[in-house]
């Protein structure tokens, strides 16, 4: 999270992960909102089904795209999963479901606010 101005995403975080190039940004935003929810509703389901390897596998993806977008404390809550479901821990998933939830939620709603792209300091970036 961008601690100092209070927000789940840390858009320099993005912007290096990216090169700078802010419609690529764009692009993933749009795909991470539209899928966020869908990944949230595959890991409830995998752990019902105490399915640890989908747990994993869908923790995984939502890590590495929480990482690309600078959402630090989504990555965390993910990772966090990813390892009890490798470990086969799925007693603990729905601590680390509701975290992640609740980060997701968060991402999503900074998302959501068009005034997001406002807050890229690049120059002449793309």
């Amino acid at each position: 999270m961008d601690h100092a101005a209070g927000r789940p995403v840390d858009l320099a975080v993005a912007m290096r992960w990216l090169g700078g190039d802010r419609r690529l940004l764009r692009e993933l935003v749009t795909i991470f909102v539209d899928d966020g929810p869908q990944r949230m509703q595959a890991i409830r389901a995998a752990l019902t089904a105490a399915d640890a390897r989908q747990v994993e596998h869908v923790a995984h993806s939502l890590k590495g795209s929480a990482a690309i977008l600078g959402a630090t404390a989504l990555q965390t809550a993910a990772l966090a999963l990813e390892d009890a479901a490798h470990d086969g821990h799925t007693e603990k998933g729905s601590d680390l479901v509701a975290q992640i939830a609740q980060e997701l939620d968060r991402v999503i709603a900074f998302f959501a606010d068009p005034a997001w792209a406002d807050r890229l300091d690049l120059g002449a970036a793309t």
